[in-house]
């Protein structure tokens, strides 16, 4: 991680930034030695991630001890990412643990801290879903891709690989496997016209994908939350008949 914020620095990348689930921070000391040497190295920006998901796995003490250390050694900015299900004052027992993780790090000064709400896809659209509302009708809306990537489904401005060098700008939408091809040519030879599942999102939305999905014999009459959580649901019953083009299949 250090050489890759060195090389970043280098190459004139102004933003050097990591999110962490600071597993890693098991003492003061430890933390700080990090973030000092990372520092060091380049890095700009820490967000770190505190909710009731990743709680399960990680003690709030190590988020803590993280996020005082980033604190303390002037970061450009150290911000804290949270997931709701429903909102910070549900009294669901996720929403709970989350806002009682957060009430024992907002006293710390110079850190600013998100609230999201988690979206309905991947385990997520099976474990969560009894909290939230659903609408009677499929959702007619646009497609809102992740904040962080910017752009359009027709012009986006960041893609996401990952650990199998799927190429992807939605997770479990892909445009092409690094592994097989350059990542040069998977960039500049994007034409969304070219991918199926893209082309129906960008041209109708994901309701487009519902209708392909009757064509193949979807007859489910499941209530859907928003359109990020009917898209994903139209993925799933569809991604047989694209396995290139809905991967990896882990997402489903």
């Amino acid at each position: 991680m250090k050489e890759i914020i060195r090389q970043g620095k280098d190459l004139g990348i102004l933003r050097r930034w990591v999110i962490t689930n600071s597993f890693w921070a098991k003492t003061d000391a430890i933390a700080e030695q990090n973030l000092i040497e990372l520092k060091d190295a380049g890095l700009t920006c820490m967000t770190f991630s505190v909710d009731a998901f990743h709680q399960e796995y990680v003690p709030l003490e190590h988020v803590r001890n993280g996020v005082m250390a980033a604190a303390r050694l002037d970061f450009d900015k150290v911000y804290i990412d949270s997931y709701f299900v429903v909102d910070q004052n549900a009294n669901n027992r996720y929403d709970v643990s989350t806002r009682q993780a957060l009430e024992c790090l907002e006293v710390i000064e110079n850190v600013t801290i998100s609230k999201y709400r988690a979206g309905l896809d991947g385990r997520g659209a099976d474990h969560l879903i009894e909290f939230v509302d659903r609408q009677d009708e499929p959702p007619t809306g646009a497609c809102r891709l992740p904040s962080w990537l910017g752009g359009n489904l027709q012009s986006p401005q960041a893609i996401e690989i990952d650990w199998e060098g799927n190429v992807t700008l939605c997770p479990g939408i892909c445009i092409g496997n690094a592994q097989s091809r350059s990542l040069t040519d998977i960039v500049t030879r994007y034409d969304y016209h070219n991918h199926p599942i893209i082309h129906t999102i960008a041209e109708e939305g994901p309701i487009g994908l519902l209708r392909q999905a009757q064509k193949r014999g979807y007859k489910n009459k499941t209530k859907f939350v928003n359109e990020c959580h009917l898209c994903y649901e139209m993925r799933r019953f569809l991604k047989e008949a694209y396995s290139q083009y809905l991967a990896p299949g882990a997402c489903y």
